[in-house]
């Protein structure tokens, strides 16, 4: 081996170790940046709307970021009015009154008395007592339980603060240059790749930028109408703060295993103790066709369908499978791995289709060529 292999070896291996030491620097910020990607996607659609009408790109990153924040802002201060609103109300009309709540007590126990035989209602009450002691261990044991991890949970919030809200910069500020600088970075990195390869990689390129344009666009499309048709119909059936609703409902349409029935579960049940059984009911119906088998089963597939052809399985796989590994990040590192080797299955069917001629010789080759040697 001469000098210059030798030196081209050492330069590899030193370059090959510098990466692997960056990657293990940047781990904590893996996520950051694939959920960076993710938003660079659903926001560029905003970004091309903003930069047709100021034509200054800076100015269009920047607008389609603050439009996102304001969201998310509005979204969150509508929650915590809401809530605020409706503790008021509560505590105002006395339905959270310990004194009303007592005098029910004694409403019963009077019926009771008088309405039950004296042994059967002694018995009752023995029976009661009894369970109710054997039940009082049960909170003791569920607090002994809970708080130590309701502690370690805090203590690893407020440990991981710094951390969070820097990765929450590094998002911003790296969604924000990705929209702005995102395709001259794609260029000068092809003009990297060797002159037999552009053609495959442009064609790799293309592929995976349709594959995550309709697995992100597509996944985050039928949450936001999800959402819409949730605002509709609580309006329509007399819910309080259906817009609001329906944002919550699109929320929880982007988290694998929890989905709308999180949100119209416990509105019914509310109903139900509110003694409106039928709204209820309807609610039920409601959420479960028109908030979860309509849009799983119909919207979702169709678009997928629609804009790149992706199995519906594949999109179901992708988005499910990795939550049971490695949690709600799932949700993004599930679609880029599977989009990515779709994205290389799909070049090299291209390629093949687009060089036939290329197969052949190399199926030339391998049928002149010997194996072995008796």
């Amino acid at each position: 081996m001469n000098f210059s292999r030798r030196f081209d070896l050492a330069a590899g291996i030193t370059v090959f170790l510098v990466f692997l030491i960056t990657v293990y620097l940047t781990k904590n910020f893996l996520n950051t940046i694939l959920l960076s990607m993710v938003l660079v996607f659903l926001l560029r659609p905003l970004y091309s709307l903003f930069f047709r009408l100021t034509h200054r790109r800076r100015i269009s990153s920047f607008f389609s970021l603050l439009i996102v924040f304001l969201l998310i802002l509005g979204f969150l201060i509508g929650i915590t009015t809401a809530l605020l609103v409706e503790m008021v109300n509560l505590e105002r009309s006395g339905f959270i009154s310990g004194s009303q709540i007592t005098a029910m007590i004694q409403e019963i126990e009077l019926w009771a008395k008088s309405s039950i035989p004296a042994w059967i209602y002694n018995s009752i009450i023995e029976m009661i007592l009894r369970y109710v002691e054997e039940i009082s261990d049960i909170p003791i044991a569920i607090a002994k339980w809970f708080l130590p991890v309701l502690e370690k949970g805090l203590s690893s919030f407020a440990t991981n603060l710094p951390v969070l809200f820097a990765q929450l910069v590094v998002a911003i500020f790296f969604t924000y240059y990705v929209l702005l600088d995102g395709k001259e970075f794609i260029a000068k990195a092809l003009d990297l790749v060797p002159e037999e390869k552009k053609e495959i990689m442009q064609i790799f390129l293309r592929e995976l930028n349709i594959i995550y344009n309709t697995f992100f666009s597509v996944y985050f499309t039928t949450s936001i109408l999800s959402g819409v048709m949730a605002a509709i119909g609580f309006s329509l059936l007399g819910v309080p703060y259906p817009v609001l609703m329906g944002g919550i409902v699109a929320a929880f349409t982007l988290l694998p295993m929890l989905g709308p029935p999180f949100v119209f579960v416990p509105m019914a049940l509310y109903y139900i103790f509110q003694g409106d059984i039928i709204l209820s009911l309807v609610l039920l119906v409601f959420g479960v066709v028109m908030l979860m088998i309509v849009p799983e089963n119909i919207i979702r597939p169709h678009l997928a369908m629609k804009t790149s052809r992706i199995h519906p399985t594949l999109t179901l796989l992708a988005y499910t499978a990795p939550v049971f590994v490695v949690g709600v990040f799932g949700v993004i590192i599930g679609p880029t791995l599977y989009g990515f080797l779709l994205a290389v299955y799909r070049t090299i069917v291209i390629n093949r289709r687009d060089n036939p001629e290329k197969d052949v010789e190399r199926d030339g080759l391998e049928k002149n060529q010997i194996p072995f040697k008796e």
